[in-house]
């Protein structure tokens, strides 16, 4: 921070950071914790405390590399989303492609709003990156079972962002009805309908639907835990952990956003509603755990407390009106200085007539540099309204004296032309008399005179 040029250094330093917890977040997802000679969860703790502390310091150089490298993953994202098109999409499970983001680019996300404050209105890191994770639950198909931890996941950054503010993430409520879709009673006949276009075509992958029929073999709902590991994903519990994650999203949202006065909360739940209400606690062929059959109960409960409203449905407006407070005209007392309280620190341990006579020396300069400063300014305004009027009258005077002269050699060129006429108007002036004169040696000589 003392010399400028270590800031090139400091940025290149912290992209490294940046990149070295996206490599450690890709090893979790392939080999998860590593035992305790690795330890890769402590090696994230650790690389975002210093994040953390270089963010303090220097935050103009880390706001600089985060925008730089979302603007990465955003070129990434979309490159990926081209590449759907010629390029099947797998099990990342497997080493196979998959347009979704990796482990640690989604954990890297996940430590960004413990570096910047997620309720600004409008941050220059954490608005961007929310504004990316809406663009990737939204685009990214989802083909397998990780694809859709993923999507949880990234459901959950999103609402981790807008808590603190409590704003409303549409993309993630989306994504969360879709996923509650996958456990209803017929999954095709619903998954057209799923609000979310990421899940529209889950008719096709046959790990999404039978996601109910194995939600039997993880027994309790309760004891199960969302990870992002690669084994995790391939257990026999995930499809419990699903349902278990995507139920304390929703409650989580439920009593995040809460019941406001106008109502919103009906329309911004909709979705979700809808899709409990598709999910059957009694269905023969495939019972739910009744762990399961108590959660999805009291979220439904939740949600129907929460939406419940006898008043008719009002326009969605997220802020209040102004009170009578804010629209009142604030009446502004000016501020009156008593001079006598007023000291500085140069007067500390001076006697009090000493002070006072200190203080009155210095208020006296002030005044007369004032008063110095009036008189020089309103003397260069004498001096300017001085020219300025000696110069119109100037030029009014000029212009009269051109006027005149104007007019001499007009009556000078009107008499000349009068002479050159032979006579005829006006004989005499000009030179042809003095000359003919000077010819006949009568010059000076008056007819009837003397010389």
């Amino acid at each position: 921070r003392l010399d400028h040029r270590n800031r090139e250094r400091m940025q290149n330093f912290y992209d490294v950071l940046l990149r070295r917890f996206i490599a450690v977040g890709d090893a979790i997802f392939h080999g998860g914790n590593g035992g305790e000679d690795l330890g890769r969860y402590g090696q994230l703790d650790c690389i975002v405390k210093t994040l953390y502390a270089m963010s303090h310091d220097s935050p103009e150089c880390a706001g600089a590399v985060w925008g730089r490298r979302l603007g990465v993953f955003q070129k990434a994202h979309s490159k990926r989303l081209r590449d759907v098109e010629v390029t099947p999409l797998g099990d990342a499970c497997e080493d196979e492609f998959t347009a979704w983001p990796s482990t640690g680019t989604l954990l890297l996300l996940r430590a960004l709003p413990h570096i910047f404050p997620p309720t600004d209105r409008r941050h220059a890191v954490v608005t961007p990156a929310l504004i990316l994770l809406g663009q990737i639950l939204a685009q990214t198909p989802v083909r397998t079972r990780c694809d859709v931890v993923r999507g949880l996941f990234c459901s959950g950054l999103m609402q981790e962002y807008t808590k603190g503010a409590k704003r409303v993430a549409p993309e993630a409520m989306a994504f969360l009805a879709g996923v509650l879709r996958l456990y209803a009673d017929d999954v095709e006949s619903v998954a057209d309908a799923s609000p979310m276009p990421s899940l529209g075509s889950v008719t096709k992958c046959p790990q999404l639907m039978s996601l109910r029929d194995d939600l039997g073999a993880a027994g309790s709902v309760e004891d199960v835990q969302f990870s992002l590991e690669k084994d995790e994903i391939q257990s026999n519990l995930n499809p419990a952990a699903i349902l278990s994650s995507t139920l304390h999203f929703v409650q989580g949202a439920l009593e995040t956003i809460g019941k406001s006065d106008e109502g919103s909360e009906r329309e911004i739940f909709n979705e979700v509603l809808k899709s409990l209400l598709l999910i059957s606690i009694k269905r023969k062929g495939a019972p739910l755990p009744q762990t399961a059959k108590n959660r999805i109960a009291e979220v439904a409960r939740a949600a129907a407390l929460t939406c419940a409203s006898d008043t008719p449905r009002l326009p969605l407006q997220r802020r209040k009106a102004a009170s009578v407070k804010e629209l009142a005209i604030k009446t502004l007392a000016p501020r009156m200085e008593d001079p006598s309280r007023y000291s500085m620190s140069k007067d500390k341990g001076k006697p009090a007539i000493q002070a006072e006579h200190d203080r009155h020396r210095r208020e006296y300069k002030r005044e007369k540099k004032a008063v110095i400063r009036e008189l020089r300014l309103d003397g260069q305004y004498i001096e300017s309204e001085r020219r300025k009027a000696k110069g119109i009258a100037d030029n009014k005077a000029r212009e009269k004296r051109y006027k005149n002269h104007a007019w001499l050699e007009a009556e000078q060129a009107t008499m000349n032309q009068q002479v050159r006429q032979g006579g005829g108007l006006l004989s005499g002036g000009g030179v042809g008399a003095a000359r003919a004169k000077a010819k006949s040696g009568k010059l000076g000589i008056k007819k009837g005179g003397k010389f």
